[in-house]
């Protein structure tokens, strides 16, 4: 399989050293006792422990399934983990954009669900399949291209100015990373960029591994850029001058099974890039 060599190769870290201590057993025969503190007499235990529920089944979750489309709790259960991070553009007027518009067969579902869940949103979708331009309507607008090329990414981010980006195309590990490297600097300070189907890059040595059409999988890279933001780049792993620009950028990470949320700063941490001191050109 042809590799792409437009993205930089990965950085190895070094193994780490196992522990000198050792680890207490529990026999299999024998009964462990929690230990539960005594009531303090002088404390009244009235107060209710009320834990909120953080991420419910919501109003997306509910209109997803009514698309069928496989991002409801149906199959994936990823629109629980949306609604909680997009619930404030709910009411605003801006632009989604999806890459992958899915099978031809299923008419577009997820893009769908966005339009009836962002009643002021255009919402947009890119595909490499022509057919899929006829699932069009109001407020649907649908670009047919390969979101594999910059270029193309580029016009489509200048025609609709995105404010939230998710990436549900080839789950290729090349164009999952050239998604990210081109559209996630474009994005306006706020954005929201979303890549799906992350466990693509653990399917190298499995069914899947079509998908490992680069040395480095979209998880690998994008580990190196996470474990860069807990560190504010000062004793993490090493980037590129791309890669630091790219870190400086985001705001926070939010990771849940098979999907992987950034939001953009509203400014850039200049003291933190490394080796540059210019933004990239868009």
């Amino acid at each position: 399989m042809t590799k792409s060599s437009s993205i930089a190769k990965p950085l190895t870290s070094p193994k780490p050293k196992a522990s000198a201590s050792k680890k207490t057993k529990v026999q299999a025969d024998e009964t462990v006792t929690p230990v539960v503190a005594s009531p303090d007499p002088m404390v009244e235990n009235t107060h209710p422990a009320e834990v909120a529920e953080l991420l419910p089944l919501g109003e997306l979750d509910r209109l997803a399934i009514a698309a069928e489309t496989d991002k409801s709790s149906k199959r994936h259960d990823y629109m629980r983990f949306y609604e909680h991070l997009l619930t404030p553009y709910k009411e605003k007027s801006f632009s989604m954009l999806e890459l992958g518009v899915g099978l031809p067969s299923r008419r577009a579902p997820s893009l769908r669900t966005w339009k009836s869940f962002f009643p002021k949103a255009r919402i947009v979708g890119v595909d490499i399949k022509g057919i899929s331009k006829s699932f069009e309507e109001d407020r649907i607008h649908i670009e047919i291209g390969d979101a594999a090329k910059p270029r193309f990414l580029k016009r489509v981010f200048r025609t609709y100015q995105p404010s939230v980006i998710l990436d549900d195309a080839s789950h290729f590990w090349s164009h999952q990373i050239i998604g990210f490297q081109t559209l996630f600097p474009m994005l306006p300070p706020g954005g929201v960029y979303i890549v799906e189907d992350v466990h693509t890059s653990f399917l190298a040595q499995e069914d899947g591994a079509q998908y490992a059409d680069h040395e480095e999988s979209f998880w690998s890279y994008f580990s190196r850029l996470q474990a860069a933001l807990v560190c504010a780049q000062r004793h993490g792993p090493e980037l590129s001058p791309q890669e630091s620009r790219l870190v400086a950028w985001i705001d926070s990470i939010s990771i849940s099974r098979r999907t992987v949320a950034i939001v953009k700063r509203q400014k850039m941490r200049r003291r933190e890039v490394v080796q540059a001191d210019t933004e990239p050109k868009t």
